[in-house]
C-alpha cells in the first residue's frame, strides 16, 4: 500500500535559520525515512534530496514581498493589491497541492506576517477538504502576543479576523500543553479539539552519532530501554562480565528494560579469551538476557562498526552509565572517559577505582548479591535528574519517537 504524500507549508524553509524551519526540516526527513513522499512549499529555501520543493516567492513575509502593502495593512488599509496577491497565492498553492494527501501548515494561520497567504490558505482548506487532510501547526499566536498586537489594527475586520477564525475543516496541533490551552481559550473551543505534538530533536545529528552506531541503536531499542550501561574494555576474565550478566538479569526480573553493551572482542590468538567469550554467551542464555547483554563484536560486521575512539564516544552519548564490573584493574581509563562525557559511573569498589572516582560514582561490592546491586543501581540512577531527563529525551523527543508516537497516525 502506497503511503500518503505530505506537503509542509511555511513562509520559509532551511537553509533559512529558525525554530520552525528546523522543525520543518526534521518532519520532512522523518516522513521520507518512513516511506512518504514529501513536498515543502515555501517562499524561500533550498531543495533537498528526496524532497520536492514548491517555490512560491509571494508567500514569504509580506514585508519582503511587498513593503508598501505591508505598511498599509498595518495602518488598517486594504488596497486592491491585497486581493490580487491573495488570488495569485491561492492559484499557486492549489497547483502545488494537486497530488498531495496531507497538508501541514506551520504557523501561517495564527500569525500576521503575510495575510494574503493566510487568507488564501483558509479558502483552500474549505475548497480542498476532505480530499486533502489539513493540519494547522501552531507554534505561536500573534493575537496572544502583545508585541504583535500593534500590527493588527482591527481583529474583527477582514482580513485580520481570519487570525481569530477557528477552521473546522482542519485539525489544530499545538507544540505544548500551554499552547493547547491558549489556543482553546482564544477560539473558545474544548482543549480536546487541539492535539498536542511536541517538538523533537535530531539526536543523531546533535550528538554526532555515526550511521553504523545509530542504525545499531535503533534496531536494538537502545533509545527506548529504561537503563543502558556500557563497558568499553577487552575480553579478559578479570573484567568479570559475568557479574554484569547476573545484575542485568535481576534488573530485568524487576520489570525494567535494560541493556548492557560490551565492546570486548575475543582474541583469536588467545584461546582462553575465546573460551571465556563462549562461556559468557552461554551464561546470557542461562539467565535469559541474550537480548539485554550485547557484545558489539557479534554485530561488528553486520552494522559495519569500527569500534574506534569515535564510535566509543558515540556509545557514551547514547548510554546512561559506565558499568565497570572488574575484579582487578591497574587504573581504568573508561572512568576518565565517562567523567569527560558527563556519564554516571557504576563501578566495583576495588583498588585503584575509588582513588580515581572519589565519591563521584556508585561503588559496588562484587561479592554482594546481584539482586541487591540491581536495586542500588536503579535507585542511584533514579536520583539523578540528568539521567531522568536523558531518558526522557531519548525515549520521547527523538524525531524517531515523535513519528512513532504521533506523526504516523496523522498521515496514515
Amino acid at each position: 500500500m502506497q503511503k500518503r504524500k505530505v506537503a509542509i507549508v511555511h513562509y520559509t524553509c532551511p537553509p533559512v535559520i529558525g525554530g520552525v524551519e528546523t522543525v520543518i526540516q526534521e518532519q520532512a526527513r522523518i516522513f521520507v525515512k518512513n516511506g512518504h513522499k514529501v513536498k515543502i512549499i515555501a517562499g524561500e529555501g533550498e531543495k533537498k534530496d528526496n524532497i520536492e520543493f514548491g517555490f512560491i516567492p509571494e508567500i514569504r513575509s509580506l514585508s519582503v514581498v511587498d513593503k508598501d502593502l505591508d505598511k498599509k495593512l498595518k495602518k488598517g488599509e486594504i488596497p486592491e493589491r491585497f486581493d490580487e496577491l491573495r488570488k495569485k497565492i491561492y492559484v499557486e498553492i492549489k497547483k502545488e497541492l494537486q497530488d498531495v494527501d496531507v497538508c501541514i501548515i506551520h504557523n501561517v494561520m495564527t500569525m500576521h506576517f503575510n495575510l494574503p497567504f493566510t487568507c488564501a490558505l483558509k479558502e483552500l482548506t474549505e475548497k480542498l477538504s476532505p480530499g486533502v487532510r489539513f493540519y494547522i501547526w501552531c507554534h505561536d499566536l500573534a493575537l496572544f502576543n502583545p508585541a504583535y498586537q500593534q500590527h493588527i489594527p482591527d481583529v474583527n475586520k477582514y482580513p485580520w479576523n481570519v487570525l481569530s477564525s477557528f477552521i473546522r475543516n482542519a485539525t489544530y496541533i499545538a507544540i505544548s500543553g500551554l499552547r493547547q490551552r491558549q489556543i482553546a481559550k482564544f477560539f473558545g473551543v474544548e482543549p480536546k479539539l487541539i492535539k498536542v505534538i511536541p517538538v523533537g530533536i535530531n539526536l543523531k545529528s546533535f550528538l554526532g552519532i555515526s550511521d553504523p552506531v545509530w542504525n545499531f541503536a535503533l534496531d536494538k531499542d537502545i533509545l527506548e530501554a529504561d537503563i543502558v550501561m556500557f563497558f568499553p574494555s577487552r575480553m579478559l576474565k578479570r573484567k568479570n562480565y559475568e557479574l554484569g550478566i547476573r545484575i542485568v538479569s535481576e534488573i530485568k526480573k524487576g520489570g525494567k528494560r535494560c541493556k548492557f553493551i560490551i565492546t570486548a572482542p575475543p582474541d583469536p590468538h588467545n584461546l582462553s579469551t575465546v573460551e571465556y567469550f563462549d562461556y559468557l554467551h552461554k551464561l546470557c542464555k542461562k539467565f535469559d538476557v541474550e537480548d539485554e547483554v550485547i557484545f558489539l563484536s557479534d554485530w561488528k560486521e553486520i552494522y559495519g562498526l569500527k569500534l574506534d575512539y569515535k564510535e566509543v564516544r558515540d556509545f557514551y552519548s547514547l548510554c546512561d552509565a559506565l558499568f565497570v564490573t572488574s575484579k582487578e584493574e591497574g587504573f581504568c581509563i573508561p572512568l576518565l572517559e565517562a567523567g569527560a562525557k558527563n556519564v554516571p559511573i557504576i563501578c566495583t569498589d576495588i583498588e585503584p577505582l575509588p582513588e580515581v572516582v572519589d565519591d563521584n560514582a556508585l561503588k559496588i561490592n562484587p561479592d554482594e548479591e546481584p539482586s541487591r546491586i540491581a536495586v542500588r543501581i536503579i535507585n542511584y540512577l533514579n536520583n539523578l535528574p540528568t539521567f531522568l531527563m536523558h531518558k526522557k529525551v531519548l525515549a520521547k523527543y527523538s524525531w524517531e519517537a515523535i513519528y512513532k508516537n504521533y506523526l504516523k497516525d496523522l498521515v496514515n
